[in-house]
């Protein structure tokens, strides 16, 4: 029976699905006997334990008078006599009272007698017990345990066998496998892979190979077709995200980095400070005469006189430090690293030259620029944020009240 093609030849999911199961239906066959052999142990378990109790009963008749009376030579010879060669390990006759009165047992050093004989106790726990009676009443009991040597030889021979039906199931297995994996589980791994990749990666780059199963194929088309939409979407997505981020840590007007972005980046200094031990300073700085100009000129000149300003604080710093406009007309900068005070002080020096030029407005008026700056140093004027914060803030107001356009270090703040 062959399998139904559509239009364009390429076999249908049903077909593909139908020839497996028959596949798998030969498969079964072989499971099914592994599980016969599997039930033959257990048969041969039963009918081991059923003839070490005939033999034990055997063995309660012929020892019956020697018991009774108390020959011990007698029960003996019986003994030697009848269990050469039955398959017995061990046994024992015993009287009523548990007292052992002869014992035998198989001696057979070599291994697969001691390898049949360990079998034996795993398989059967418990050894046969028959009872020995005289005229109706109990005169002792005989014990017997199976030397397990008939068990040995029939796993050994299951176990050969199981591993030749293992072995051609294997092979089968594994070209059902091939074929199956050719036919449906590589496209639908690839599938799968590329689901993955898009769920747990986020990405959406990747597209799932086209097969020739009919129904596998148009799953792929339309699977890519949705991750190039996915995609798209994606990418404007992210072009918002990196604009409502910027706009979020940054001010509009200026450009820098606003308050938050900047308490921020003075947390992470902090505890790197503190991990390697290392210094850094803020600095406070705060436009001078800023009310007047906008009083006076009107709020676009005081606009363009703080884009000035930053412009021209941040063309000061360095590559590694950071300026942010707190709000109002005040600033504020982290410098990290630093290897002493007085590169701080240059710093702010420079920054405070830089304000000499004059603005320059589109009306022909020209606003001069100043600076008031105060400079806060980690861990000597403070150890965590709001110290250093208000080291630096009371440091400004100290450098504006001396002289604007002036710069202050803080004064030590550390216990």
């Amino acid at each position: 029976m062959t399998d139904k093609l559509d239009k364009s030849g390429s076999p249908t999911l049903g077909g593909v699905v139908r020839r497996a199961h028959r596949r798998m239906a030969w498969a079964s066959v072989a499971m099914a006997g592994t599980l016969l052999l599997l039930a033959g142990v257990v048969a041969l378990k039963i009918y081991i334990d059923s003839n070490l109790r005939l033999v034990a009963r055997s063995l309660s008749y012929t020892v019956e008078a020697a018991v009774v009376f108390g020959d011990i030579e007698e029960i003996q010879k019986a003994l030697n006599s009848m269990l050469q060669g039955e398959g017995i390990a061990f046994a024992r006759v015993l009287d009523t009272k548990g007292q052992t009165l002869a014992v035998w047992r198989h001696e057979d050093p070599s291994i697969v007698a001691e390898s049949g004989e360990w079998l034996g106790r795993q398989v059967m726990k418990r050894p046969a017990i028959s009872a020995i009676h005289n005229d109706d009443q109990l005169v002792g009991h005989i014990e017997l345990t199976g030397d397990g040597q008939g068990l040995l030889g029939f796993l050994l021979s299951a176990i050969a066998a199981l591993l030749v039906c293992m072995a051609a199931s294997a092979a089968m297995g594994t070209w059902l496998s091939r074929r199956m994996l050719n036919e449906i589980v590589t496209p639908l791994h690839s599938l799968a892979e590329v689901a993955r990749s898009a769920r747990y990666e986020r990405n959406l780059g990747l597209r799932v190979k086209p097969t020739r199963i009919l129904e596998l194929r148009a799953l792929g088309d339309n699977f890519n077709s949705l991750l190039a939409e996915l995609q798209e979407q994606q990418i404007q997505l992210q072009k918002k995200n990196t604009v409502l981020a910027h706009e979020a840590s940054h001010d509009s007007l200026t450009g820098l980095p606003n308050r938050a972005h900047f308490e921020s980046r003075l947390i992470s200094a902090l505890e790197q400070g503190q991990k390697e031990n290392t210094s850094f300073a803020v600095l406070f700085l705060d436009n001078d005469y800023f009310k007047q100009v906008n009083d006076t000129y009107g709020h676009s000149a005081g606009d363009a006189l703080l884009v000035e300003v930053a412009g021209r604080i941040r063309s000061q710093l360095r590559e590694s430090d950071l300026v942010a406009r707190l709000g109002g007309d005040e600033f504020s900068a982290l410098l990290k690293p630093i290897q002493n005070n007085n590169e701080a002080t240059r710093i702010a020096e420079k920054i405070i030259k830089a304000m000499n030029s004059p603005l320059l407005l589109q009306s022909g008026k020209q606003l001069q620029p100043s600076l008031s700056i105060g400079i806060a140093i980690y861990p000597e004027h403070g150890k965590d944020m709001p110290a250093l914060l208000r080291s630096a803030d009371t440091a400004m107001y100290q450098a504006k009240a001396h002289r604007r356009g002036s710069q202050k270090l803080a004064i030590d703040q550390t216990i």
